[in-house]
């Protein structure tokens, strides 16, 4: 069994309850023990859990709201939900390790593997509170080629099926930058028109992920659609950039758990934020740090990117060191209890490709806040 360990990471500056440090326990988490990992890759983000009821009393003191995650993924977005107080009625997702790690992390989840294009739901999640996802990227992703609607892998306009078919009271879904270039101005409205038409108020907005706490840049495409009523109560979350920290204050101690002693004159040097990290998929992409561009800001860094390592750089080892999957876990912003099953190709896909938790926790809280106003006029 291929199992990537970490020791225990440094004490995360105090930050704003809506953001999360790279590296912390997730105060959600439902796990008691490491449990039965026999079969399985597993690549480990830790080992300090904290009870359900314990992160409850901590982060939401208010009734849960319920939700929906379709494109679920490795869990990125309905971990940071979670945090900000929904209770998931059912994730949807077709990759079958992207499952594994949810069932993996939260084995009391509904998840559905299942493909959207031909998934029914069933009665009993009409009216959700919250319908959210990140539907597949390439589509209007430069690497993808930009084809937009005419992509076959394109699930949005499903998406929107989906919601008016549901109803639910409010819709968050994410995706690439690209979404917003001009190219794709008329789709973005056309999907605004779609949600308009079932009397929801919505708004696209550009969101980077270092704004709140995820030590890279990592810039999305954020649709956050409500009813009226809801809306006039949304405010979108307080941005937080001092919040992030920087590639070696993140991964010092991993970096250095097998005794590298060039581990602390590396993170002095590593001193900004990660490029974006990316997922490939299955026709393209493989374990690295991304295209040419990408892997040249790494190296600046003093990391080599066209590769992933199996583990840390041991005592003696000269010249610049590889990350690990589980260094990028921390750097995507998972806790350090968030554990990711595959191996290493299998791995990296899904943490590239997943929506960083606090950013998901800092957008799902301010969607709380305004039902909750809403609820208490």
């Amino acid at each position: 069994m291929t199992t990537y360990a970490a020791i225990a990471p440094p004490a995360p500056p105090t930050l704003p309850l809506a953001i999360d440090s790279p590296g912390q326990a997730d105060p959600t988490s439902r796990k008691t023990s490491q449990g039965n990992t026999a079969g399985k890759h597993v690549v480990r983000t830790g080992r300090t859990h904290t009870s359900r009821a314990q992160g409850a009393t901590a982060l939401n003191k208010r009734p849960n709201y319920t939700s929906l995650e379709v494109c679920a993924g490795a869990g990125g977005q309905a971990l940071g939900l979670e945090q900000a107080g929904f209770e998931h009625l059912a994730l949807v997702e077709l990759e079958d390790w992207a499952c594994k790690t949810l069932r993996h992390n939260r084995s009391e989840w509904n998840v559905i593997q299942d493909d959207l294009n031909v998934w029914k739901p069933p009665a009993d999640l009409r009216n959700v509170d919250l319908f959210a996802g990140g539907v597949p990227c390439p589509p209007f992703s430069v690497a993808g080629r930009q084809l937009g609607s005419q992509d076959e892998r394109n699930l949005f306009d499903r998406a929107i099926d989906l919601v008016q078919e549901i109803q639910p009271r409010g819709v968050m879904i994410e995706n690439v930058r690209g979404l917003l270039d001009p190219k794709f101005d008329a789709y973005r409205e056309h999907i605004l028109s779609r949600l308009a038409c079932m009397e929801y108020v919505g708004e696209w907005r550009l969101v980077n992920a270092s704004d709140y706490g995820v030590p890279q840049l990592r810039p999305r495409a954020v649709l956050v659609a409500l009813r009226d009523e809801d809306w006039q109560n949304y405010s979108w979350p307080t941005k937080h950039p001092e919040s992030a920290r920087t590639v070696g204050e993140t991964l010092v101690d991993l970096m250095g758990s097998r005794g590298w002693r060039g581990a602390e004159a590396w993170a002095a040097s590593a001193n900004a934020i990660a490029p974006t990290l990316v997922g490939g998929s299955k026709k393209h992409g493989g374990p690295d740090l991304g295209p040419t561009r990408a892997r040249k800001a790494w190296a600046a860094m003093g990391v080599v990117g066209n590769t992933i390592a199996d583990e840390p750089p041991g005592p003696d080892f000269e010249g610049q060191p590889r990350l690990t999957p589980l260094m990028m876990a921390r750097l995507q912003g998972f806790p350090d209890s968030w554990e990711i099953t595959g191996r290493k190709t299998n791995a990296c896909r899904q943490i590239g490709n997943a929506f960083p938790p606090p950013v998901a926790r800092a957008i799902g809280s301010s969607i709380v806040e305004a039902f909750s106003a809403t609820d208490a006029q």
